[in-house]
């Protein structure tokens, strides 16, 4: 904490935990990203007033600490270890599989030497999670709004922290929370404490936020989201292109949201997406075809650059659910038809695009066909579905045999594109099959 931040104030974190969902979402977040297995141990740095991350994960581990500097009585679990000193400075004898630093980072003198220290606590197969506040929603509106009051620069935490630590190659998973209120004074005094870098500032620009949040709000809950940083020791799981938290994804001011089981279209994990909307055509005015749909960001993102019409389809009924709630959020009202089926079954009529975000790696869709099989029977047909002049794509990796693709294409007679693109040790491959 700064030298001239405001004293944490124990009632008015009471009152914002009374007022917030923000744990319960942290916590569901966390589990999800956690999975069901047990693990030896685990430290959380800095519990606040209550052990709520104890309470919640005390039964996975066999071990739990907690280092907390502050001097407030907490009333720990049976079973918890508590440390009371400095995160920067305590000394410790082991190593531990999962560390949580759920918005301590904004008191750490040297952010990335703290993130640092936890990483080198990690066993072999250990993970840090760190969760600050993001920048988005009406947490960041009102800190930009504060900052021009005092004529300061704003900064988020989150972006700071996520170039501090970039070699460590996080993945975040941005999740949205909600603060009830019952009035605009008592919600001031909770936001209190993320402006307790100028507390003097605050207190003294009170009328005109209050002002702010009145016109912003409207008695809607006010939307604060959750940056929940995860730092592998080992290479990012492949596990989290399925199973991860119901999380916000930006796809370039277009924003997707991914529940969980719905394969991630996220740059932080996989490339074959982003290269599919990276080369998508003019599509205004055209009809699109979205096989293998998932979170349904090709449609979406098709349909507002002008698309006339998509037809998304996927095997799996949650990408379907998930496809209809962003085209809600998006208000594409019905211009995209869903299609519970595989590839092209139960799929009529031709189009001007195609593309088809299929499987590549066996080990995530465990599916009974292999992933070639699924791309044969998706090239083979895409000729009956394609308008003349119009265009297939499709998205591949090097982890997976290439010229089997090549060699298909071939005798398929199709004439193709291959753009290829390097990242996070992987070669990935977008191809452009032209009718």
């Amino acid at each position: 904490m700064t030298p001239d931040a405001m004293p944490f104030n124990h009632q008015w974190f009471n009152n914002f935990l009374d007022q917030s969902d923000e744990k319960p979402v942290i916590i569901d977040a966390i589990r999800k990203i956690l999975g069901r297995s047990p693990r030896q141990a685990c430290l959380e740095i800095g519990a606040g007033t209550q052990p709520v991350f104890s309470l919640a994960f005390l039964e996975q581990f066999q071990q739990y600490t907690i280092v907390e500097n502050d001097n407030i009585k907490l009333k720990l679990p049976t079973g918890v270890e508590l440390l009371r000193q400095d995160w920067e400075q305590v000394q410790l004898s082991g190593q531990y599989d999962v560390i949580i630093a759920s918005h301590v980072c904004y008191y750490f003198k040297d952010q990335r030497k703290a993130i640092r220290k936890m990483y080198d606590a990690l066993s072999d197969d250990g993970m840090v999670i760190v969760v600050v506040n993001g920048q988005e929603g009406d947490y960041g509106a009102l800190k930009q709004f504060f900052y021009q009051l005092i004529n300061k620069t704003y900064e988020p935490t989150a972006n700071r922290l996520s170039n501090a630590v970039a070699d460590m190659q996080p993945i975040t998973f941005t999740v949205p929370a909600s603060i009830h209120y019952h009035d605009y004074t008592s919600l001031f005094n909770s936001l209190a404490l993320f402006f307790d870098q100028y507390p003097d500032e605050y207190r003294r620009h009170q009328q005109e936020i209050i002002a702010w949040l009145s016109e912003n709000l409207r008695h809607k809950p006010f939307r604060i989201y959750q940056k929940i940083m995860v730092i592998c020791k080992k290479p990012v799981p492949w596990k989290y292109l399925l199973h991860h938290p119901d999380y916000e994804l930006p796809n370039n001011g277009i924003p997707i949201w991914v529940r969980d089981g719905v394969f991630a279209p996220d740059p932080q994990l996989t490339n074959s997406t982003q290269l599919l909307l990276q080369h998508m055509p003019n599509v205004d005015g055209c009809t699109i075809l979205d096989i293998g749909c998932g979170s349904g960001i090709i449609s979406v993102t098709a349909m507002k650059n002008g698309a006339s019409k998509a037809v998304a389809t996927d095997v799996s009924v949650k990408a379907l659910e998930n496809t209809r709630f962003n085209c809600q959020a998006h208000q594409l009202g019905n211009s995209v038809l869903t299609i519970h089926t595989d590839i092209f079954d139960h799929v009529e009529g031709r189009f001007h695009y195609i593309f088809g975000n299929l499987p590549i790696l066996d080990d995530i869709w465990s599916k009974d066909a292999p992933p070639l099989s699924i791309l044969k029977r998706f090239l083979t047909a895409s000729k009956d579905h394609i308008l003349p002049g119009g265009k297939v794509y499709f998205s591949w990796a090097s982890f997976a045999p290439l010229m089997p693709v090549v060699e298909m294409l071939k005798q398929l007679h199709y004439g193709y594109t291959m753009h290829a693109e390097h990242r996070s040790n992987t070669m990935w491959y977008l191809f452009e099959i032209g009718f």
